[in-house]
């Protein structure tokens, strides 16, 4: 599955305890971020830490749904049905099959260029963008640290 970034590289996510969205750069393959902290990352606005797995938004989830569903349950209800018909057949009797509307494919998710640079003197390497209209402080993703 792939989730697309802005066009400079910022990666949508949602605080799952206070659902807001905001953006943060993942992490590079060379391992050169600063990284997190035991416990998981900080939500910028309300400051909660969560584990790294917890960041997913609504529309990520639902994309991750659609493909499971369309690759790995579709696949194996039809699986499932022709074995069940194949050995009614063997002994004898006759199935009616209903056909199957296979699995919608899913829209793929497309990233808007919004929100606000926010960088962090803690952690320079780690800035987040964070919702236009948000006037208060907000934490480091990495360390919790308030920045005003």
């Amino acid at each position: 599955m792939t989730i697309p970034v802005d066009s400079d590289g910022f990666l949508r996510r949602e605080c799952p305890t206070c659902e807001r969205d905001f953006k943060w750069l993942p992490a590079s393959e060379d391992g050169d971020g600063a990284g997190m902290l035991d416990g998981g990352y900080f939500c910028p606005y309300c400051g909660v830490q969560a584990p790294d797995d917890a960041w997913f938004t609504e529309a990520q989830l639902a994309l991750a749904r659609s493909i499971t569903e369309a690759e790995v349950v579709e696949p194996m209800l039809s699986k499932f049905a022709d074995d069940i018909a194949r050995t009614f057949r063997g002994a004898g009797m006759t199935t009616r099959s209903t056909p199957r509307r296979p699995a919608d494919q899913p829209e793929p998710l497309t990233e808007a260029d919004d929100m606000t640079r926010v960088d962090f003197a803690c952690h320079p390497s780690e800035p987040l963008k964070i919702l236009d209209d948000w006037h208060e402080p907000i934490h480091c993703l990495i360390c919790g640290q308030l920045n005003s």
